[in-house]
C-alpha cells in the first residue's frame, strides 16, 4: 500500500500557506522578511495576511499573534 502523509491540522479554515504567514507574523517578521523566507512577493504575503485576519476575526498583527499563541501555532 501507499503511505499517506499525515496532514497538518488546519485551524480556523486556514490554508497551509496562510498558517506559514500567521507563524511569521507571530515571530514578528516583516512582510518583506516573510516574502523572502517563503519565496513569494510582499503583495502575496499581504493578501494572505488579510485572508488570515478575516478568517480568525482579528484586525491587527497583535491580535493575530495572540491567536497563534492561544492555538499553539508558534514554534
Amino acid at each position: 500500500g501507499h503511505a499517506v502523509a499525515a496532514r497538518q491540522e488546519m485551524v480556523a479554515g486556514l490554508t497551509s500557506r496562510e498558517m506559514d504567514v500567521l507563524r511569521a507574523i507571530a515571530r514578528g517578521q516583516s512582510m518583506k522578511e516573510t516574502a523572502r523566507a517563503l519565496g513569494i512577493s510582499p503583495k502575496t504575503v499581504d493578501n494572505h495576511t488579510q485572508n488570515v485576519y478575516a478568517k480568525i476575526g482579528v484586525k491587527t498583527r497583535g491580535g493575530a499573534t495572540l491567536f497563534a499563541i492561544e492555538h499553539g501555532l508558534c514554534r
